[in-house]
């Protein structure tokens, strides 16, 4: 006996673990139309001397007898009873909260004992049948105290006989707590908090996403770790989506897959061996499905472009320093303009203003502050900053020295400071305007001067900065002196003089010859 029991035993552990296999992985949509039963091996007498068989399919699922006065039902084929009038919802329960579905005792032999002595005793209740007598139920020998755990199902069994035989069912709804939009915080668009909002019959699912950039994380149970793949939560607990604002260009939208397995349905059927003299046996199954739910997060991005240009011709001007700042203030980046538009990401929702703190060079400094508002509804924002350009004039004039009107027929030349010649024209009694000079020291020179002026030899010169964009420049000229013709006064001088010498002479020479 006790080698008999060791065998049955062994056998049972390994139907067991084919029984648990099998579950795992069943999906099964109806039932079989026929069953192949395999060989039965007996029990202990636990309760009142009451021995009998286990019986199993071939392919280890466990079967339970209807009608203990037949034969066991094994090694034959038995088909599907349609409509069966002893499947209600008391068998259900029993098999459903009975061995393998349930522990009991902890004891495999002694669980499949109680399991199947309950359903006899279930139907003797409930049809009128005979397969137990008094002694089992009432106070026959229960060395293990097993009849307790019978007496339960029993009763339970025929509290549920009146419960449809497929109740069960799994559901797997997915949502996000605080809506699909995902928010910015820290560099990060975040989601709400997201859960299966209606669960059943499902202990945990996976979660996989569909188009989540490189560098998402998940964030769940206060950790947060990167997203490589499926990750499993359980019912009860909720999750983050978190993608950095670098990934995200625009617009993305991010789709949360979640798939969960679980039992849809417990349920029992009858089936009868071809050997008709055999018992109609009771399968149950624990029908499983696999159910999937998703949702669709949403980022969308603000994008700011900002171009800086001629006001006059529109152009790009690179070399502008702006400032964005926050509604309170708070500088958020500041950037140099450059011949493209500068783009700006990821603002919140808000106020901001843009101010210009240094203009391109050759241009004025534009002071009007621009402002712009991020909103759910404005999130692509193009904004034009002009600058007019700085107005370099340089006005020439010639001018008489004693009376300071303007003189005309002088030849200037004006030349930059590496000696290169820019401008060379005749001065009227109108400025020579000079625009649109670049930086830098210029000379101006008289080559010629006006009529009746002396040429003024001294170069004028004068700086183009971003500070001195105007200059006057004045140049002089001195008349030139009359010089009177003195050359017939001088003959006239020399005759007398000429003639008073002669005089002398002769008046000399006459007086010294009256002496001799």
């Amino acid at each position: 006996m006790k080698k008999l029991n060791k065998i049955t035993k062994t056998i049972f552990t390994m139907l067991i673990a084919a029984i648990i296999t099998i579950t795992s992985v069943v999906n099964t949509n109806a039932a079989s139309d026929t069953i192949q039963l395999g060989q039965a091996y007996k029990t202990q007498s636990y309760i009142a001397g009451v021995s009998f068989s286990y019986k199993v399919t071939t392919d280890g699922k466990y079967l339970y007898c209807l009608n203990m006065h037949k034969e066991t039902a094994q090694n034959v084929q038995a088909t599907l009873v349609k409509n069966s009038s002893y499947i209600n919802g008391g068998v259900v329960y029993i098999l459903k909260n009975g061995y393998p579905n349930k522990s009991i005792t902890g004891d495999k032999d002694k669980d499949y004992y109680i399991t199947q002595t309950a359903l006899w005793w279930y139907l003797d209740k409930t049809t009128g049948s005979t397969n137990l007598g008094e002694q089992f139920k009432q106070d026959g020998s229960d060395a293990h105290n097993l009849r307790q755990y019978v007496i339960n199902l029993v009763n339970e069994g025929y509290n549920h006989r009146n419960d449809a035989i497929s109740t069960n069912e799994i559901k797997l709804v997915m949502g996000a707590v605080g809506g699909s939009a995902m928010t910015l915080t820290d560099n990060y668009y975040v989601s709400s908090e997201i859960k299966a909002t209606t669960i059943k019959n499902i202990s945990n699912y996976s979660v996989t996403l569909e188009n989540a950039p490189s560098g998402t994380q998940i964030e769940k149970n206060g950790q947060t770790t990167n997203y490589s793949g499926a990750f499993n939560v359980k019912a009860n607990e909720t999750f983050k989506v978190k993608v950095p604002v670098t990934a995200v260009n625009t617009t993305l939208s991010i789709k949360v897959n979640a798939k969960g397995q679980g039992v849809e349905k417990y349920t029992a059927y009858e089936y009868k061996p071809v050997d008709s003299n055999m018992q109609n046996v009771a399968l149950f199954e624990k029908i499983t499905k696999t159910v999937s739910s998703s949702i669709t997060l949403d980022i969308s991005t603000s994008k700011v472009s900002v171009s800086k240009v001629d006001a006059n011709t529109g152009s790009a001007l690179a070399g502008a320093k702006l400032v964005l700042k926050d509604a309170n203030g708070k500088e958020i980046t500041s950037w140099t303009s450059s011949n493209s538009a500068h783009i700006i990401k990821n603002l919140a929702n808000g106020n901001y203003t843009i101010e210009e703190v240094e203009a391109p060079t050759g241009y004025v400094l534009n002071k009007t502050i621009t402002k712009f508002t991020i909103s759910d509804d404005n999130r692509d924002i193009k904004i034009k900053i002009e600058n007019a350009p700085k107005k370099v004039v340089v006005n020439i004039i010639k001018v008489d020295q004693e009376t300071n009107s303007p003189l005309a027929g002088a030849v200037l030349v004006v030349k930059k400071a590496d000696g290169t010649e820019i401008a060379r024209f005749t001065t009227t009694t109108s400025p020579y305007v000079l625009t649109d000079l670049a930086n830098g020291t210029y000379t101006v020179e008289e080559i010629s001067a006006p009529s009746g002026y002396i040429l003024n030899n001294q170069k004028t010169t004068f700086t183009i900065d971003e500070n001195h964009l105007s200059h006057q420049v004045t140049i002089v000229n001195a008349k030139e002196t009359p010089v009177p013709d003195t050359s017939s006064a001088a003959s006239i001088i020399m005759i007398v003089l000429g003639l008073g010498i002669l005089g002398f002479g002769i008046k000399y020479i006459t007086t010294n010859a009256k002496r001799i």
